[in-house]
């Protein structure tokens, strides 16, 4: 086999983020007495999205994050008379008890870890990921778990990698791939990187950007074909 260590995103690759948001927004709303939409919860979304892309570009904090996005949400909202500092910590402590899983995704780390030396890499906050990997069932197949705010670094930052090479002994890059749904993160950090990288795509959208992942696939099973 070519590959002998896999770093896998978390969120979007493995677990189902989207469903564990739902979850503790949800618990928010009700806390906080705001009528629940889905449509605030797709508002929510391109909120959220927009302030981890300036993340990944160095333009705000981890701690800026905690309280900017749910400003900024309750902005477009319409939600007034909430301290968005207060919501964000309910928020997260609510999220952080979440780790549904994606479908296969149990199956395929549970085969990889029998044949590869398994790592998560993701872009997070500590107070949630923590708590979400540690109780995950996945947890005992990974020798590491690197969280960009413990390191100061996040995707598609080299100075991860680097942290995640010196972990691994730096092994030869020819022998490692990271396998995640974000190009702008898990791919083109890893293109910069100079190791192999597999676009995980389940919707099977358009790639318009001018990162070029050396693999693709939509569903996780299909690493049984490619890694072998």
């Amino acid at each position: 086999m070519k590959y002998k260590t896999i770093l896998f995103d978390a969120d979007g690759t493995l677990y189902d983020f989207d469903k564990a948001a739902v979850e503790a927004l949800k618990s928010s709303f009700n806390k906080y007495e705001i009528g629940w939409t889905a449509q605030r919860f797709e508002i929510y979304k391109e909120v959220n999205k927009k302030i981890w892309n300036d993340f990944e570009k160095g333009l705000i904090t981890t701690k800026e994050i905690k309280t900017e996005r749910f400003k900024r949400f309750f902005d477009v909202i319409g939600v007034v008379n909430i301290d968005s500092l207060q919501f964000s910590k309910d928020y997260l402590e609510f999220l952080s008890q979440n780790n549904y899983l994606l479908d296969g995704a149990k199956d395929i780390v549970e085969w990889c870890s029998e044949k590869f030396e398994l790592v998560i890499v993701t872009n997070g906050l500590a107070s949630v990921q923590n708590p979400r990997l540690k109780k995950s069932e996945l947890r005992e197949y990974f020798k590491y778990i690197i969280i960009s705010e413990e390191i100061g670094f996040a995707k598609p930052k080299r100075e991860i990698f680097d942290y995640a090479f010196e972990l691994l002994n730096n092994p030869s890059k020819e022998g490692v791939i990271i396998i995640g749904d974000n190009l702008t993160s898990d791919i083109k950090g890893g293109v910069d990187y100079g190791i192999d990288t597999c676009w995980f795509n389940p919707k099977k959208a358009k790639n318009n950007s001018e990162v070029i992942p050396t693999h693709e696939i939509s569903k996780l099973d299909e690493l049984r074909k490619l890694l072998s």
